[in-house]
């Protein structure tokens, strides 16, 4: 969790140069799926929260792991996996290196490579610019808008354990 991506990205570039993936989507797509070690961290800890006594009352009455899994504990898990979805997302959209480093065709560059490039050709043309941040914004937002009936869900859930 303390190594940043900038010092792990040179034996990144070299594992997706050798499967052949540079300047395609794949190394930017790919490893946002597999998890971040703290949101790893952050979803071990909410598991770690859950009650026991869930858990063993499905397997006395008959369930399998596997469906006490996906009936009783994701189910729960949800203001979790709704924070980890919205950092992620936000995390992956606003990136700017990663991006940079992997993508060699300018017309599959991302919007925030895009954003950067708009100020350095227009300079400071403020009314454009401030159009394109909104632009930039407004999915972040939406993504937010989505997922905050969990976090208040979840907040709700917290104050009666």
């Amino acid at each position: 969790m303390m190594i940043p991506v900038q010092v792990t990205f040179i034996p990144l570039y070299l594992l997706w140069d050798k499967f052949h993936a540079i300047g395609t989507f794949a190394p930017l797509i790919i490893p946002q799926f597999l998890g971040t070690p703290f949101f790893i961290f952050l979803l071990r800890q909410f598991f770690l929260g859950v009650p026991d006594a869930l858990r063993e009352a499905a397997l006395i009455d008959g369930a399998s792991e596997l469906r006490t899994y996906f009936k009783i504990m994701l189910p729960q898990a949800k203001p979790a996996l709704a924070t980890v979805a919205v950092f992620q997302f936000v995390a992956t959209w606003t990136d700017f290196f990663l991006p940079l480093v992997y993508l060699n065709d300018s017309s599959k560059y991302t919007l925030s490579i895009g954003l950067y490039s708009f100020f350095g050709e227009h300079g400071v043309a403020w009314g454009p610019l401030m159009a394109a941040c909104l632009y930039f914004t407004v999915p972040a937002l939406v993504i937010f808008m989505v997922a905050q009936r969990y976090f208040v869900r979840g907040i709700t859930l917290t104050g009666m354990k």
